[in-house]
């Protein structure tokens, strides 16, 4: 068969790319977009958001803002909080996280202005009201350091062609060994 051919560059740009996140390889899997992996990471998280609420920044990239309005056109509750002064506005973000929050879902580096968020406090709130976080770190990895285990990041995905200096349509997917097949099921 040809896979073969490629099973080893593979396993070893997941290696590689779980060591620049502190992450374990298993905990890496690939996808062809920072987008299709949020999607991803959202559809298997399907049955933990049902009757609950996302909650995400408008410093999002902008197509994952949309990608859950579609959702919400479905009935989800989606939560977009506005930023204040172009950072992300805690106090807001407080106001909307609650009980009923499943996830929250923040760029760790805005493409839109390159604030960089205080992920370890927003992870901080979302636990505290027992929801994960996810975080896009497309324009992060490869030009800011990233400990998902320090920031207490739950998910996170990014594409290669950004600080990565890889091609488009290749993308990193982060899922906490813990959430797998638990929390995160497969994709329906």
């Amino acid at each position: 068969p040809w896979w073969p051919q490629w099973a080893g560059p593979r396993d070893e740009a997941k290696g590689l790319f779980a060591r620049l996140i502190n992450a374990d390889a298993a905990e890496i899997a690939h996808a062809r977009s920072t987008l299709e992996a949020e999607s991803n990471i959202a559809n298997g998280l399907e049955g933990h958001l049902a009757g609950g609420n996302v909650v995400l920044s408008d410093l999002n990239f902008n197509p994952c803002i949309y990608h859950y309005m579609m959702r919400q056109r479905q009935g989800l509750d989606v939560r977009v909080v506005k930023s204040r002064d172009w950072q992300i506005d805690m106090d807001a973000m407080e106001r909307a996280i609650d009980a009923d929050t499943r996830l929250v879902s923040v760029a760790l580096v805005s493409n839109v202005n390159g604030f960089v968020a205080d992920v370890a406090q927003l992870s901080r709130l979302a636990h505290a009201r027992g929801a994960y976080l996810y975080a896009d770190i497309m324009q992060a990895a490869g030009a800011v350091p990233i400990d998902v285990k320090a920031m207490g990041i739950d998910f996170a995905a990014c594409s290669t062609f950004k600080w990565l200096m890889g091609v488009k349509g290749f993308a990193f997917m982060y899922v906490r060994a813990d959430l797998q097949q638990t929390v995160l099921g497969p994709s329906q």
